[in-house]
């Protein structure tokens, strides 16, 4: 049975970071926000990216987050960590998983893409591999897209990384999209830009604008980011409308 409404869906505030002279947003703006967010499911709550972590000595030097607790963050909107039935993470770099050890020995699974895994296992530097690998039993390889509760499927969507996915929330009311870093910028996905800035790799870009596409047609009512305030668009999502990060 499909759910008939649509649940309700909050931003966590996570993090600020200070971006370095390196990072290709730098100029832009000096320091970026971390957001998750939780969708409160008739069967538990499902969070999306737990922001950063701490006692990384390196990232700390870096980017100096300011980090929130994702268990307090719940608590303020009423969320309970015990409710927690499920954490997907949109890819594996150190401001998306960095809270994930809040639920390791819990049994909460931990679903990302198996692409993500690999890049872990391959490159030392790819992230805080304490914060990303969960432990066996929790962790939830998946390859493409995946329904994982009524109503919510994990939509593989590679571009900024390529085992980066995205979460479409879809009921009797419509669909909502929780897009991770598929795009920095909001405007981007208006205009189904890749950017340097948040693709780096040249060979990935056309993959990336085919995600946002990917995305699109499912005619969300809302899509939500990352790093930058949420979309949103009245009716069946015919017109996506930029609206700011508190409005």
């Amino acid at each position: 049975m499909a759910l008939t409404q649509l649940p309700r869906i909050e931003r966590l505030d996570l993090a600020v970071l200070r971006l370095p002279p390196s990072h290709p947003e730098a100029e832009r703006s000096g320091t970026a926000p971390v957001y998750g967010y939780v969708i409160d499911h008739p069967d538990g709550a499902i969070v999306v990216d737990t922001g950063v972590g701490s006692d990384n000595e390196y990232i700390d030097a870096v980017y100096t987050p300011e980090p929130v607790g994702l268990d307090g963050a719940l608590n303020a909107i009423g969320i309970d960590v015990a409710d927690v039935v499920a954490v997907v993470n949109s890819h594996l770099h150190f401001d998306h998983c960095g809270q994930n050890p809040l639920f390791y020995g819990s049994g909460v699974p931990c679903y990302v893409q198996q692409t993500e895994l690999d890049a872990v296992e391959r490159d030392q530097f790819y992230t805080d591999p304490v914060w990303a690998l969960a432990p066996a039993g929790q962790r939830r390889a998946v390859d493409g897209d995946m329904t994982i509760a009524e109503g919510v499927t994990i939509v593989a969507t590679p571009g900024h990384t390529n085992g980066h996915q995205s979460v479409a929330v879809v009921s009797d009311e419509g669909c909502v999209v929780i897009a991770g870093q598929v795009v920095w910028h909001a405007d981007e996905f208006v205009d189904e830009r890749a950017t340097a800035g948040n693709v780096e790799a040249k060979e990935r870009r056309g993959a990336a604008v085919e995600s946002i596409r990917k995305l699109k047609a499912l005619r969300p009512r809302a899509v939500h980011f990352a790093h930058c305030a949420a979309l949103h668009a009245d009716g069946e999502g015919a017109e996506l409308r930029l609206r700011s990060p508190d409005g």
